[in-house]
């Protein structure tokens, strides 16, 4: 019976979303770029949840110069973080946005978030930070933004494919997905209903700001020069699919004797996922003192630190990375600096990435123990044997250009302008 069931909602649903949906979601556009037109402004609402993953300053800074925009931030907390990092997510949020002299909408104290945001802003074009269908569950979710033109740019690099990645009621009532290659343009087209037609390639706005100086000295001072080293492990060390990282759960005492291994020749950046911390408290054998403590030893260690925020300039001003992070697989790979990914089984790491998520892995020198993560150390970041580097700058050359010889900023902005007819 489950087979049969199976059978008819894979024929009801396309069929649901091509004869009603779809076309739905285009009248519901049409609708609201009329009323942009007839006002000749339109109110952009950028929601963001969490500091790392907010990279679209350039593209707010474009509609701010252009009378046509009145940009605005609304910030929320993603409903997976805990309390404490509910409040530290804000905090960073506030301060962020606060030294740049932008007014910020807060919306974490509302009961009714989606209708706060209407009734204050009332967004003409809202960019949210993910595509989830339901994202906040509650009135914040995009599906309740139907007098909107909802938009999205990755916050990431994507290298994870598949169904699961792709299709969603988002993904297939948006307006735009501003997307950064035409190799994420043809896999979208082959799964989404609506054959990929609201997505435009604009390339990726951390491509522009990489190669840009960086904003502040984010690296603790020393007492004499020394290499920079960034340790980013991923959160998924319970789950057991596709998105599975093992490497922390034998890499968090090891990589602590490195640091003070080669305290007087290297400093080493603690940059976990944002989920580690919560996963960790919810791990049988840390919970939460064992892991505040373990956050400590990076936070307060005289060649070590804590890095929970933005990671731009951390990449700027670095000199290599340990990782198990699948967009920064990709992304780092843009500072042309050296990196290992750490994985005791690498066909089982690219199983599930897309063409450029393998190719870039297998661009990462590849690190299963101890005695790997030294060698990289010594013979790569201080002893400067890099064989990889030509490997890497495949990477960009072969996936990453930028289209129409333009920064991805002025590329979302112009699609943005296309769009609505000014």
């Amino acid at each position: 019976m489950g087979s049969l069931e199976e059978t008819i909602r894979r024929w009801i649903e396309p069929t649901q979303y091509r004869v009603l949906i779809i076309p739905r979601a285009k009248v519901r556009h049409r609708r609201v770029i009329r009323r942009v037109q007839e006002n000749g402004k339109a109110n952009v609402v950028f929601l963001v949840s969490s500091l790392p993953m907010w990279r679209f300053q350039s593209v707010y800074d474009l509609l701010k110069s252009d009378e046509r925009f009145s940009p605005s931030i609304a910030i929320y907390p993603f409903p997976s973080f805990g309390s404490l990092q509910k409040e530290e997510a804000m905090t960073s949020l506030r301060a962020y946005f606060r030294e740049r002299g932008i007014a910020v909408t807060d919306l974490s104290q509302e009961s009714f978030p989606g209708q706060a945001l209407k009734d204050q802003l009332s967004p003409d074009i809202l960019f949210f930070p993910q595509t989830y269908n339901y994202l906040y569950g509650n009135d914040l979710d995009n599906q309740f933004f139907t007098d909107s033109l909802n938009c999205y740019i990755p916050y990431s690099i994507r290298t994870s494919t598949g169904k699961n990645v792709y299709r969603s009621l988002f993904n297939d009532t948006a307006w735009r997905l501003f997307y950064p290659s035409k190799l994420h343009y043809l896999e979208a087209k082959s799964i989404l209903y609506n054959k990929g037609t609201n997505i435009r390639i604009t390339g990726d706005p951390i491509i522009d700001l990489i190669q840009t100086a960086p904003e502040e000295q984010v690296w603790k001072p020393q007492n004499k020069a020394k290499k920079r080293v960034i340790w980013a492990p991923h959160f998924s060390i319970i789950d057991n699919g596709i998105m599975h990282r093992d490497s922390f759960t034998w890499l968090s005492e090891c990589m602590k004797e490195i640091a003070n291994q080669y305290q007087e020749s290297i400093q080493i950046a603690f940059k976990p996922h944002p989920r580690l911390k919560s996963e960790l408290y919810a791990l049988s054998g840390w919970g939460q003192e064992k892991t505040d403590c373990y956050y400590r030893f990076w936070e307060e260690g005289a060649n070590t630190q804590l890095e929970t925020g933005p990671y731009l300039d951390l990449f700027k001003e670095s000199d290599a990375m340990i990782h198990d992070c699948g967009s920064f697989s990709v992304e780092y790979l843009l500072t042309g600096k050296p990196v290992l990914f750490t994985t005791q089984d690498v066909q089982k790491s690219i199983a599930g990435q897309n063409e450029l998520g393998q190719q870039a892995i297998l661009a990462h020198y590849h690190g299963a123990t101890r005695e790997d993560i030294q060698t990289f150390i010594e013979k790569t970041v201080l002893g400067g044997e890099d064989s990889k580097i030509d490997a890497r700058k495949a990477i960009y050359n072969n996936y990453l250009q930028l289209p129409r010889g333009r920064s991805a900023a002025e590329n979302i902005y112009n699609e943005i302008l296309a769009g609505l007819g000014f």
